[in-house]
C-alpha cells in the first residue's frame, strides 16, 4: 500500500451537460462527496481529443506541448501536416516525473493512438502494450477498444494497492456522441454505461480509499450538427489570398498563412468570410479560426444526425474530484469556486505525489 494513491479518468468526449443524479449517479455522488463544477471546467482551442490530453497530462498549453491538432478523418485522413503541430507532447508527461520520483504508475488507454502521442511508455504498465490492441479485442463503432473491454484492465489496476498514479481513459462516448449526436438516446444510454464503469473503479479503490483521490475529467464535450452548411475555407476566394493550407477541426481550423501576409491582416480576410466567428493568433505560420455557433469546417455537408467538436461550444470539460485523501476537500472547493482548465490537473496530481512537473502552465488545485 502507498501513502497516496491518485486515480485520473479521462473520459472522451463526453458532456459535462450529461452529469445528473440519474443518468450519472455514481459520477454525481463523487462530485457531491468532493467537488464538481456545474458548467464544467475548459480547455483550449481546438477542442478536440489530442491537444486535450496532452494539456491533462503535461499541465501545459498547446503553445507549449506542441501538441496542436487531432489526427483529422477529412480530406487528408490520418496526416496533421508539421507546420500545424507535433504528434507526441514536446513536454514531459506525469510519468516522466513520477519514475523520477520513483512512483509506480499505470496506464489504461480506451484509445490505444495515445500510447505514442502522450509517451505512456514510461509508465510500469500500459494497455493496450506498447500501444497495440490485442487480437479478439471487443472494438466499438470508431475501431478503438470497447468501454466494457477497457473495464477489467482498469478496475484490476485500481485493485492493485502498489499503484500510485494511474490514468485510465474511456473512449466511447465520443465515437457514439460522433455517430448520433450527444442528445440520441444511444448517446444517453453510453454515458450511463460510462458512469456504471466508475463506479466499479470507485468499488475497487474502497480499502484505501482513504489515501485516495479520484478525478474523472473530460478532454473535451460534444455538440450536435446542425443542418447549417459547412464552411469550406479553402474553396472561398477570400481565405485563400490570405491561406496557404487549412486543417479543419470541427468548429474550429487551422490556418496557415501564405509567405508575407501578417496574422493581424489573415484574420482580417477570413471575418469576411461567412461563417467564421472570429479569428485569433495561434502561431509562427498560422492563425486559429472559431465557426459560428452550429457551424463547423468541413468541405463536405455533416451526416446527421451526429455530433463534432474543436469549437468554443465544446469547451467544457467534466471537472469531477472525490475521494478520501485530506487534499480533497481543498481541491473539491477550488474546483467548485473556479472551472478548472485542463492544465491544472497535472500540477495538482505532482502536488498529491510530490513529484517535480516544471513549466506547468496551470494551477496546483489544492494549494492555498
Amino acid at each position: 500500500m502507498v501513502a497516496t494513491r491518485v486515480v485520473l479518468l479521462g473520459l472522451d468526449g463526453f458532456p459535462p451537460e450529461a452529469i445528473s443524479p440519474e443518468l450519472t449517479p455514481r459520477l454525481w455522488a463523487l462530485g457531491e462527496q468532493g467537488g464538481y463544477h456545474a458548467a464544467g471546467g475548459r480547455c483550449a482551442l481546438p477542442s478536440t481529443t489530442y491537444p486535450g490530453f496532452s494539456t491533462l497530462l503535461t499541465g501545459q498549453l498547446p503553445a507549449r506541448h506542441g501538441v496542436r491538432a487531432t489526427i483529422t478523418s477529412g480530406p487528408r485522413p490520418g496526416v496533421i501536416p508539421g507546420w500545424a503541430g507535433l504528434r507526441r507532447v514536446h513536454a514531459p508527461p506525469v510519468f516522466d516525473a513520477r519514475r523520477a520520483g520513483g512512483v509506480r504508475s499505470v496506464a489504461i488507454l480506451g484509445d490505444h493512438m495515445l500510447y505514442g502521442l502522450l509517451g505512456v511508455e514510461a509508465a510500469d504498465l500500459v494497455w493496450p502494450p506498447e500501444g497495440a490492441v490485442p487480437p479478439g479485442t471487443r472494438l466499438e463503432s470508431h475501431g478503438y477498444p470497447s468501454n466494457e473491454a477497457v473495464r477489467p484492465h482498469l478496475v484490476g489496476a485500481v485493485a492493485d494497492g502498489s499503484v500510485a498514479f494511474l490514468f485510465g481513459h474511456l473512449n466511447e462516448a465520443d465515437s457514439v456522441g460522433h455517430d448520433v449526436g450527444p442528445q440520441h438516446p444511444e448517446a444517453r444510454a453510453c454515458y450511463a454505461a460510462t458512469d456504471a464503469i466508475i463506479g466499479d473503479v470507485i468499488e475497487a479503490l474502497r480499502p484505501d480509499w482513504e489515501q485516495s483521490a479520484v478525478m474523472v475529467v473530460s478532454d473535451h464535450g460534444m455538440e450536435p450538427f446542425s443542418d447549417q452548411p459547412p464552411i469550406d475555407l479553402l474553396a472561398d476566394r477570400r481565405a485563400r489570398e490570405v491561406a496557404a493550407d487549412a486543417l479543419y477541426q470541427g468548429g474550429a481550423a487551422l490556418v496557415r498563412l501564405r509567405p508575407g501576409v501578417s496574422a493581424p491582416d489573415a484574420c482580417a480576410a477570413l471575418a469576411a468570410v461567412p461563417g467564421i466567428a472570429r479569428c485569433g493568433e495561434g502561431g509562427d505560420e498560422f492563425v486559429l479560426a472559431e465557426a459560428e455557433p452550429g457551424r463547423v469546417f468541413a468541405s463536405a455537408p455533416p451526416r446527421l444526425p451526429g455530433g463534432h467538436h474543436g469549437g468554443p461550444g465544446a469547451a467544457r470539460t467534466v471537472a469531477v474530484v472525490g475521494g478520501g485523501h485530506s487534499a480533497v476537500a481543498a481541491i473539491g472547493a477550488a474546483v467548485r469556486a473556479h472551472p478548472p482548465h485542463l492544465a491544472d490537473w497535472a500540477p495538482t496530481i505532482a502536488g498529491l505525489l510530490g513529484l517535480d512537473l516544471p513549466g506547468c502552465d496551470g494551477r496546483d488545485l489544492a494549494a492555498r
